[in-house]
């Protein structure tokens, strides 16, 4: 299991025992007894009954992203707009994230133990357009032209690196510190955003060609038939980052990175 899984199990799992207790299914304290059989209900000081506690929504179970207000007048150097509108092929009513990206980048960050090494890094950016509260807990996942896949890695040390090259009165979040709730944007002229990076320390130096897929920017998903007659296997809205590598894996540099033609596409994934 991948370290970003388990960071979204753990964020998950109140949320399902929430659900669980929603159902109806019968939820008992560690520190009580179960009630005896025929035992009557907790009484207020009139005899009557007390009314059962109100129940705790989703969204307050975790915690809510910060938001950096930004004019979207403001010039932003390469950084590029996603369209996030929903397609024909989408089910009715699902909701999708705005989002936003600069190319893919090469950054050289000391790391204890490790010395200087080169991460990968995707800068972006994520504004919540869709009129309510959004649970936002993005996967970035790099696959080579063979298929072979590259989680995300939790590298802490790069964070005020990249925010130092890139904007440093952004307050720019890792794998670990973006995972949450984020609120609707709804002020005039501002995007209330969130701002992130997804970084890589392992990847495949000798691909030309290689994308970028990002999942949790929308609720959207498909079941599809499983030839086999099994279940049927669950595909999610996915957008996928398409970049074109030039030169060898002996020197890296960012300068080789090109983003691809079209850049992007939403598939099911």
């Amino acid at each position: 299991m991948s370290t970003l899984s388990k960071r979204m199990i753990s964020l998950l799992l109140p949320l399902a025992g929430l659900a669980w207790a929603e159902s109806g299914a019968p939820c008992l304290a560690q520190d009580q007894p179960p009630a005896a059989a025929g035992a009557a209900a907790p009484q207020g000081p009139a005899g009557d009954a007390l009314p059962p506690p109100q129940p705790i929504r989703p969204d307050q179970l975790v915690p809510q992203l910060k938001t950096i207000p930004v004019r979207k007048d403001r010039p932003s150097y390469n950084l590029e707009w996603v369209d996030s509108s929903v397609q024909p092929r989408d089910k009715e009513g699902i909701w999708i994230l705005s989002f936003a990206y600069k190319p893919l980048r090469i950054q050289t960050v000391e790391i204890p133990g490790k010395g200087r090494q080169l991460v990968y890094y995707l800068y972006y950016k994520v504004v919540n357009r869709t009129g309510a509260p959004r649970m936002f807990v993005p996967q970035f996942t790099m696959v080579n032209e063979e298929g072979k896949r590259f989680d995300d890695q939790v590298i802490p040390e790069a964070i005020p690196v990249i925010r130092a090259h890139n904007d440093a009165t952004i307050d720019v979040q890792g794998a670990v510190n973006i995972m949450g709730m984020i609120p609707p944007s709804t002020k005039k002229g501002v995007d209330d955003a969130v701002f992130g990076v997804a970084t890589w320390q392992t990847w495949d130096r000798k691909a030309d060609r290689f994308s970028i897929y990002v999942r949790g920017l929308s609720d959207g998903y498909k079941e599809i038939a499983d030839p086999s007659g099994g279940k049927p296997v669950v595909k999610y809205k996915t957008l996928r980052l398409d970049f074109i590598r030039r030169g060898d894996e002996h020197n890296v540099r960012s300068e080789e990175i090109e983003v691809g033609s079209p850049p992007y596409e939403w598939v099911y994934w």
